[in-house]
C-alpha cells in the first residue's frame, strides 16, 4: 500500500512538474492566490508532491507524515471549490486528470480514500513500531547468559 501511495503522489506531482504554466492556470482557476504566486506554487507543491513521494516510498521517515498533510491540504482546497460550486479543474493529475462532470467531488472522494489509506499505513507502523519495542525490551531484561533456568 505503501508503493502504491508513493506511486500515485510520484505520477501526480511529476505530471504538475511536467507543464507548471498548465498547472499555474489551474491554481488561478481556485482564486486563492495572487498572479505573482502561481509559478512559485505551481513549481513548489508538485516538487513538494515528488519528494514526499519518494521518502514514501524509500520508507524515509516523515514521508508518510507529508502525504497526510498534502492530503489535508488538497482537501481543504476541494472542499472550498465544492462550497462555491467552482467550475474548475481540480488539477490532481493535471493533464492525466479525466475531465468529468463533478469532477472535484470524485477527487475528493478519492483523497478521502487516499487519506484513509495513509491512516491505516500511519496504524501498521505504530503496531510495527511496538512490536519491535516489545522486541528490543524482552531481549534487553534476559541476563548476559540468556534466560535462567529454575
Amino acid at each position: 500500500m505503501r508503493l502504491v501511495l508513493g506511486g500515485i503522489f510520484l505520477i501526480a506531482g511529476s505530471a504538475k512538474l511536467a507543464d507548471p504554466r498548465a498547472f499555474a492556470r489551474i491554481i488561478s482557476a481556485y482564486g486563492l492566490l495572487p498572479e505573482q504566486l502561481l509559478v512559485p506554487a505551481a513549481i513548489g507543491i508538485p516538487s513538494i508532491e515528488v519528494l514526499a513521494a519518494f521518502c514514501l516510498l524509500l520508507n524515509v521517515r516523515g514521508g508518510l507524515a507529508a502525504i497526510c498533510g498534502l492530503l489535508t491540504f488538497f482537501l481543504l482546497v476541494l472542499g472550498y471549490a465544492i462550497s462555491k460550486n467552482l467550475n474548475v479543474d481540480c488539477g490532481c493529475f493535471s493533464q492525466l486528470e479525466i475531465h468529468a462532470r463533478n469532477s472535484l467531488f470524485i477527487a475528493f472522494l478519492r483523497d478521502l480514500g487516499l487519506m484513509a489509506v495513509s491512516f491505516y499505513l500511519i496504524a501498521c507502523q505504530r503496531v510495527h513500531n511496538r512490536i519491535w519495542q516489545n522486541m528490543n525490551s524482552t531481549t534487553t531484561n534476559e541476563p548476559a547468559g540468556g534466560p535462567t533456568a529454575q
